[in-house]
């Protein structure tokens, strides 16, 4: 099995259109998988230990929808030979009514792309944040004096009476008088998220060609389903280390499963260990959590990253930790945030997406050039076509326009307005670059734009419109956990590789924004009157958005002095970090690295198994070179579908059951 991304590698040579049934079956499926990703939160959900799919740069519910369309395809084969055999002419070759490997990974990236908008931290909390501060007022928390007249009209529900039935359950959404009630404010944040999404694509194609032609970046995610879509999985399933390493993590996962539901089955693992407990006194203490635990898809996605940049999450990770025992030591430790690992998140995440657009300013700013001339004969044969740059450009204006416009009429000012999506995006351009420069298994960005603004500007220049207004945005901000932008890029290294044109790619990402937004809804709000709004959906992060909200108005606050200096120390050392990666080839720590040890969460669950395929990987290098590395891929993609399959259908029979099940995922 090769690692190299060519197409003659995966046998791909023409360029076909992206076939009409594959979007098709995207686009049908994208319905069912929202709801699969909402029910999440029903009474099987969170509060019960529940697995969510899209916290992980591969998403488990997608490879499950993968893996179920290649279990029919020999079905689809087999109906095909025994018509053309009984009716048809038996010399006759027509297409082939199994999904080819190239449909298989369009499938692949159209649903992967919905998940992201219906995901973890988009969706899923942005229908649940609308209207829990008018419902869950009181004079207690003073949401209702505080706040509530800030909130739009046209993008809230404000008639506390109108809300009971929701809130309340065991009702439907498919009343005239309950879709009437809820459709102003879904359809005005519904325009928003396909706005920002389709922005999100415009820049993409901009800098497609050279993030995926130039650069020869390695995109370590999509290995594992272009690998196993490859001959239609035939390739891997026959491969022993694939099924060994999937029937290990599989059946580790299974026993697992039981040993929750009947604790008398041992179980294997699956539980974390928190080595932490064992420092109790000063200064030692200050390590505080300091979780153990091995997850086999977490092994099987790291084994596919560089060796440094590996190194460099768990090094730093444990570095974060040693730098808490010295705080403690100096007497700084007590200082309010310190180390102020989510300030130092930020500045990291910021330098590296102003530093990829730097790296690619030139061929943007001829790219922009040639397509308002017309002229494609200046530019390389492979090069984005001046019709794609000239709509991806004016697709970021007319956006801009729609946000200024959107965001003005509910009072926020102009700057503000500017400064946080120059956050947004810089935010985005970085996770983009980092997931196809080194694919880390998970990433999250801890510190949102509003919180940086209210860090550097304090709360008064801001304003009560616009803190209230950037509130509601923590729907699509939370921690960037799942963030289509680089599913985008992905997609285009995926036409590269099997072959694929671009038009039709580009109609179907726009198409699956759409109908993922609109399905989002309906799952959440339809299960909502199901189950309740008052206890379905996230909760938790509702309250504390609109708490913090509440403390921002009631205790103004000025620039954080700390956390400024947090922001500019790691802008600073990630920008040394990558002048001594670019001078020196031996320098050993990544800048990415850096970045995403910060995650006070993804990183703190995975780092140990990160650990572990660290040194497995550097053992083989050591042992056998590039050649005994990728005979030992298949093993560890099978680590990953293995446990991805068996806690998919955890999942399902968790939802059908309406019962906790394991939790292998966090």
């Amino acid at each position: 099995m090769s690692n190299n991304f060519s197409r003659a590698s995966f046998g791909s040579q023409a360029t076909p259109k992206v076939s009409l049934r594959a979007v098709l079956l995207a686009l049908l499926i994208t319905i069912p998988n929202s709801y699969w990703l909402m029910i999440n939160w029903g009474p099987s959900g969170y509060g019960t230990g529940q697995s969510f799919p899209t916290v992980s740069t591969v998403y488990f519910n997608v490879i499950f929808v993968v893996l179920v369309l290649m279990a029919v395809n020999p079905l689809l084969r087999s109906i095909r030979n025994f018509y053309r055999a009984s009716f048809g002419n038996p010399q006759a070759t027509p297409k082939s009514a199994s999904l080819t490997d190239a449909e298989l990974m369009v499938v692949y990236l159209l649903v992967s792309i919905a998940s992201s908008i219906a995901g973890h931290d988009t969706l899923q909390i942005l229908w649940p944040l609308l209207t829990y501060p008018i419902w869950f007022a009181s004079p207690e928390n003073e949401w209702g004096e505080l706040f509530h007249r800030h909130m739009p009209d046209w993008l809230t529900i404000k008639e506390r009476s109108a809300l009971a039935t929701f809130y309340q359950g065991d009702a439907s959404l498919h009343t005239a008088q309950h879709l009437q009630l809820w459709m102003t404010p879904v359809l005005w944040w519904s325009a928003l998220i396909i706005v920002l999404t389709c922005m999100m694509f415009c820049i993409t194609i901009l800098i497609r060609h050279q993030w995926v032609n130039h650069e020869k970046l390695s995109y370590p995610v999509i290995q594992i389903p272009l690998h196993l879509t490859e001959n239609g999985g035939r390739t891997l399933l026959s491969n022993r280390l694939f099924l060994l390493a999937a029937i290990l993590a599989g059946g580790m996962n299974l026993l697992n499963g039981l040993h929750f539901l009947f604790p008398v089955v041992p179980g294997l693992g699956g539980s974390l260990y928190n080595l932490g407990q064992h420092f109790q006194t000063k200064p030692l203490n200050a390590i505080g959590r300091l979780p153990i635990a091995v997850y086999p898809f977490a092994i099987g996605m790291s084994f596919f990253i560089p060796l440094e940049l590996s190194f460099s999450i768990w090094f730093f990770y444990l570095f974060h930790k040693i730098s808490r025992v010295w705080g403690t030591m100096a007497g700084i430790g007590h200082l309010p945030g310190f180390p102020f690992l989510d300030a130092q998140s930020f500045g990291a995440w910021f330098c590296l997406g102003v530093s990829a657009i730097w790296l690619t300013r030139k061929f943007i700013a001829r790219q922009v050039k040639n397509a308002f001339r017309g002229n494609n004969a200046e530019l390389p044969t492979d090069d984005t076509p001046s019709g794609h740059t000239r709509y991806a450009i004016i697709g970021l204006l007319v956006g801009s326009i729609f946000l200024l416009v959107f965001f003005k009429t509910t009072g926020t000012p102009i700057f503000s307005i500017i400064g946080y999506f120059t956050l947004f995006f810089a935010l985005a351009i970085a996770i983009t670059r980092i997931r196809a420069e080194v694919g880390p298994p998970a990433h999250d960005v801890p510190w949102r734009p509003d919180k940086v603004l209210v860090s550097f500007l304090g709360t008064r220049r801001i304003g009560a419109e616009g803190l209230t207004t950037f509130s509601m945005f923590h729907g699509f901000n939370r921690s960037y956990r799942s963030h289509p932008m680089p599913i985008m890029l992905e997609g285009f290294k995926v036409a590269q590789v099997r072959g694929l044109s671009h038009n039709r790619f580009i109609v179907a990402v726009i198409l699956v924004t759409i109908v993922g937004t609109i399905s989002s809804a309906w799952a959440y709000y339809s299960q909502g009157y199901y189950y309740g709004g008052a206890v379905y959906g996230e909760q938790a992060q509702c309250r504390w958005t609109y708490e913090q909200l509440k403390q921002w108005l009631i205790n103004p606050q000025s620039m954080d002095v700390g956390a400024v200096s947090a922001s500019g120390g790691a802008i600073a050392l990630t920008t040394l970090l990558m002048v001594l990666r670019r001078r020196f080839i031996w320098w050993p720590f990544h800048p990415a690295g850096y970045a995403l040890s910060l995650s006070f969460w993804n990183t703190s669950w995975y780092w140990f198994s990160i650990f572990l395929s660290w040194g497995i990987k550097a053992i083989l290098f050591q042992a056998g070179g590039l050649r005994t590395y990728r005979r030992a891929m298949p093993f560890f993609i099978g680590l990953v579908i293995g446990e991805f399959f068996v806690g998919a259908i955890w999942t399902l029979i968790g939802i059908a059951l309406e019962r906790p099940m394991y939790r292998f995922m966090f």
